[in-house]
């Protein structure tokens, strides 16, 4: 598969769980299903498309994965940090309310810890990040990501978003991995809910 086909199917199946609440009125245990389904196809999209011209280094040992993975945990928590503190200096209203802590069911760990991450980043690290960079300068295809990954995200800071998406674009470069961006995001989502 190549990445242009990648890119729209990964794409559409993204937007299409997005947007699923338009179509279908789901209970938790159908919800579960459908974001295990969607979460499954876009694996098997990734497992069957070419790496050749992405990002994706087949050399990449488990000691850079986890190196990169740790630089990239303690960036993500610097990011996020960096922009509250910046924003509450600007406007304290810039910083919308992001509180989970009444969100502990089962669907919202799992989501949150693990679909999410899964998803996100074989989406907007993987295919657009390659895909743009397939066409323009690499870091055209992360800045491009990290602001549609920002847009994404309406429900908190989007500047943390934006900060992160970088984060994640750069830890994948730097360690030829995919997993590794998609660790360091499912640890740091972790984290965060586990905080609140």
């Amino acid at each position: 598969m190549t990445l242009n086909q990648n890119m729209i199917y990964t794409s559409f199946l993204y937007l299409f769980l997005l947007n699923s609440h338009l179509f279908f009125s789901l209970n938790n245990n159908q919800t579960m299903l459908l974001y295990s389904v969607i979460v499954w196809l876009i694996l098997v999209i990734y497992f069957k498309t070419s790496k050749k011209d992405t990002l994706t280094k087949s050399t990449s040992s488990i000691k850079k994965i986890a190196w990169w993975g740790v630089i990239g945990l303690l960036l993500s928590f610097m990011v996020q940090w960096g922009f509250l503190f910046i924003t509450n200096m600007i406007s304290p209203s810039l910083n919308r309310n992001t509180d989970i802590s009444g969100q502990s069911t089962y669907l919202f760990l799992l989501v949150s810890i693990l679909f999410n991450p899964i998803m996100e980043e074989l989406v907007f690290r993987f295919s657009f990040v390659n895909w743009i960079g397939q066409k323009l300068p690499i870091w055209v295809g992360i800045v491009v990501s990290s602001l549609i990954f920002m847009l994404m995200h309406t429900s908190g800071n989007l500047m943390i978003y934006f900060g992160l998406g970088m984060v994640f674009s750069y830890i994948y470069k730097k360690s030829g991995s995919i997993l590794t961006s998609i660790l360091v995001h499912m640890v740091m989502n972790g984290i965060v809910i586990w905080l609140n």
